[in-house]
């Protein structure tokens, strides 16, 4: 609901500015204060409000920045975004909280306890964005598989994905991350069967090694995730895994290290997210001895990404030649004069330019690997 509000576009200087904020590293903490005094500084009469887990939990950081004229402390869902401007897929929150407690992680304490949304007022905002025109409506949530266990009777992530298969002009539904303690068998099968279920999932490992993940509060053990990903893999022909990994815990050894290494070789993600470690005060491991030579860290993230590179190249190399159904998402950003797209298991496609294909989608051959991206080819019929 608008409201009365409509969005500044273009060199429109807005009344309100309304951000955002992270606090899950000391990174995403200066990146939002960075924001908000820029947001200040763009029209100094505007009104910046600022809302999201820095202003939850640290409000205090908040207080000498000037332009601020709101801080938005209370945790809550949304009436609903029926547009995102310049996206051509919709995300639709419907979880909030967590209760998982890592020992690094300070959303559990931010956002406080699990909480999901009705059932209803998800289909009703699911409608309201299809009939806006999107065709994919990516699902988030603080804890997104923890979906449901919150709400009386209790239900699952899965049954949000079978009731919204069912709305006409859906063309996909995407989860964004999921702890692997949550990939149900329910939902591996679902994933299987489904037609609009993307073949994609993001699930953070953080580390490769037992003792570690022990001492970061996860709840599963390096074979666990290892035979995860292999069932999944093996159930759903052609899906993508990325993830996070966290790296420079305090106590992590070069053989602790190795170990997360050894195991983003043998999932073979498609995209590794890599997090040098923040101390984040009031965490438990803010209290952990050994901490590491920044320097030893970063060294320590290049190995990864090179790594993480080499997976990334092997599992693209996989769909060459194939044929895959593209949503383009636009232009691309490299100035070629390209449309850009994504099929359904994540895998960035570059096209040759045709007007008026924009939230259209395509079939294509992925000709070749460039880059993070396919070069691919329209194919007879090509417009789905």
């Amino acid at each position: 609901m608008s409201r009365g509000f409509s969005e500044a576009e273009g060199l429109k200087r807005p009344d309100f500015f309304l951000v955002n904020t992270c606090t899950v590293t000391s990174g995403a903490d200066q990146k939002s204060r960075n924001i908000i005094r820029r947001c200040a500084r763009a029209n100094p009469k505007a009104k910046v409000i600022v809302t999201g887990c820095l202003a939850e939990k640290d409000w205090g950081q908040l207080a000498n920045i000037k332009g601020i004229g709101l801080v938005i402390k209370k945790s809550f869902f949304p009436d609903g975004i029926s547009s995102f401007s310049s996206h051509t897929r919709a995300f639709l929150k419907i979880q909030d909280g967590c209760a998982n407690f890592c020992t690094y992680c300070k959303v559990a304490l931010v956002r406080g306890r699990e909480r999901s949304k009705d059932l209803k007022q998800v289909i009703r905002e699911a409608k309201e964005l299809v009939g806006c025109g999107y065709k994919e409506i990516v699902l988030t949530g603080i804890c997104l598989g923890a979906y449901g266990r919150d709400l009386s009777p209790g239900q699952e992530l899965v049954d949000v994905v079978e009731t919204l298969e069912e709305i006409e002009g859906l063309e996909r539904i995407r989860l964004s991350s999921i702890e692997a303690g949550d990939v149900s068998s329910k939902l591996i099968s679902r994933m299987r069967q489904s037609k609009k279920l993307c073949r994609h999932l993001h699930i953070p490992i953080q580390s490769g090694d037992d003792h570690i993940l022990k001492r970061m509060n996860r709840k599963y053990t390096a074979k666990i995730y290892r035979e995860l990903i292999a069932r999944i893999k093996c159930c759903v022909p052609g899906v993508s895994i990325t993830t996070d990994c966290l790296v420079g815990f305090p106590g992590e050894t070069e053989e602790n290290f190795e170990h997360t290494l050894d195991l983003v070789k043998k999932i073979t993600p498609l995209n590794t997210h890599i997090f040098p470690y923040s101390l984040r005060p009031g965490t438990r491991a803010a209290e952990f001895k050994g901490a590491l030579d920044p320097k030893q860290v970063r060294q320590r993230c290049i190995h990864l990404e090179r790594v993480a590179k080499e997976c990334k190249g092997r599992f693209m190399k996989r769909f060459t030649g194939k044929t895959a159904l593209v949503l383009i998402e636009g232009s691309s950003n490299d100035g070629a004069g390209l449309l850009e797209g994504l099929t359904d298991n994540y895998l960035k496609v570059k096209l040759p330019f045709k007007p008026g294909l924009t939230n259209k989608i395509v079939r294509a051959e992925l000709k070749a690997v460039s880059g993070e991206s396919f070069i691919g080819e329209y194919v007879d019929g090509s417009l789905v």
